[in-house]
């Protein structure tokens, strides 16, 4: 450690005799070297090489991470449409329950009375009348628990749109059926769109970027650089000086530690592989429900057709035999509820084929109106 400045000292005489003067220097003299104060600055660009590619690996990571949380955003939002869709439909099933329930319940009223009045007269048991009050409350409770269900499906739907609660709704049926989709167009798409394939697809993808990045870390640190100094106080070396060149770093042992995030990385990759495959089989199986189950639905909604067609023909023989007096009102009354509960049956079915799309539009990945 140096206390104080170093210096130079040239004895008397050191650079010969002057003529006239004598020896010169005429005594000795030190000449300082460097100062008490240093001063040094350095100011270094470094630029990673090797490690680019783990970047590179980063941000595919991220790229996959994005992805994913896009096909889980279209698979919520698809969600959400089919379950307004599914909450539309049972209200409409459910006013259309409760307009039959309304006129089961005035056929039944019909019914116990034109009983109780063949009591009094001494046509007809009492069971006959028990029969009659049964039916009025069976009818009765069938109206109640139309009512209750319309009234819990309308505050589902006010609260899935995120209304006041207590909003009046008013549904029209405007839509019209799709045609069915074919079998192998059908299963191509949903597995080229569907969600959660998507989702699965992004997340091997994100695990087969880290194992890259994990092998990565075999590969020394390679950088360039470029640095610029200044220095003041030292002695013989320039005030400025100009450097570049590589600089490279790497761990000789790290006692097993990248083996085992490679190992690690290669489980994720192998995990992400059969959460593929099983998902892609599992949208297979669903679509095959699906067409299976939009096979049925149809074909309820034939039988539904035609048991409306039959009490509908019915309801109009019964009008045209009340008004020659053949049958008594509360023969007619039972026709036009049976006609009622048929419309309400043929509604069901009909909306039920539709919801059998909708669900293979949401497997196939295809967004809801």
């Amino acid at each position: 450690m140096l206390d104080k400045p170093q210096g130079v000292t040239f004895p008397a005489g050191s650079f010969g005799t002057i003529p006239g003067l004598g020896p010169f220097p005429t005594q000795p003299m030190t000449i300082n070297q460097g100062s008490n104060h240093l001063t040094l600055a350095n100011a270094t660009l470094a630029q990673p090489l090797t490690q680019l590619f783990k970047v590179r690996q980063g941000d595919h990571v991220a790229t996959s991470d994005h992805q994913v949380a896009d096909a889980e955003l279209k698979k919520t939002e698809a969600t959400v449409a089919f379950g307004v869709r599914q909450l539309c439909y049972g209200i409409l099933v459910a006013s259309r329950q409760c307009e039959a329930g309304k006129a089961g319940v005035e056929a039944s009223e019909l019914a116990l009375r034109d009983s109780e009045k063949a009591q009094q007269a001494g046509n007809v048991l009492s069971v006959v009348v028990t029969g009659a009050k049964a039916a009025w409350l069976q009818s009765r409770q069938s109206l109640l628990a139309a009512e209750n269900q319309l009234a819990d499906l309308q505050g589902d739907l006010v609260d899935l749109l995120g209304l006041p609660t207590g909003t009046p709704l008013e549904l029209v049926d405007t839509e019209t059926s799709s045609p069915e989709p074919e079998r192998s167009a059908l299963l191509q798409a949903a597995q080229a769109r569907n969600p959660e394939l998507l989702a699965a697809r992004q997340t091997l993808a994100k695990a087969q970027a880290g194992h890259r990045a994990a092998q990565l870390d075999y590969i020394p640190n390679i950088g360039a650089f470029a640095r610029y100094t200044q220095q003041s106080g030292v002695p013989f070396i320039a005030d400025h000086g100009f450097t570049y060149g590589l600089q490279a770093s790497w761990t000789l042992f790290d006692w097993g530690k990248r083996r085992g995030l490679v190992g690690q990385r290669s489980a994720q990759v192998l995990q992400a592989e059969e959460n593929l495959r099983r998902l892609e089989n599992k949208v297979a199986l669903d679509v095959e429900k699906g067409l299976r189950k939009l096979g049925q639905a149809k074909l309820t909604e034939e039988m539904a057709q035609e048991a409306l067609a039959l009490r509908t023909e019915s309801d109009r023989l019964a009008a045209n035999q009340l008004k020659a007096g053949v049958i008594a009102p509360a023969k007619r009354a039972e026709a036009v509820a049976a006609a009622r509960k048929a419309e309400a049956d043929h509604l069901q079915a009909r909306l039920g084929v539709r919801l059998a799309l909708a669900e293979l539009d949401r497997l196939s990945g295809k967004a809801l109106p």
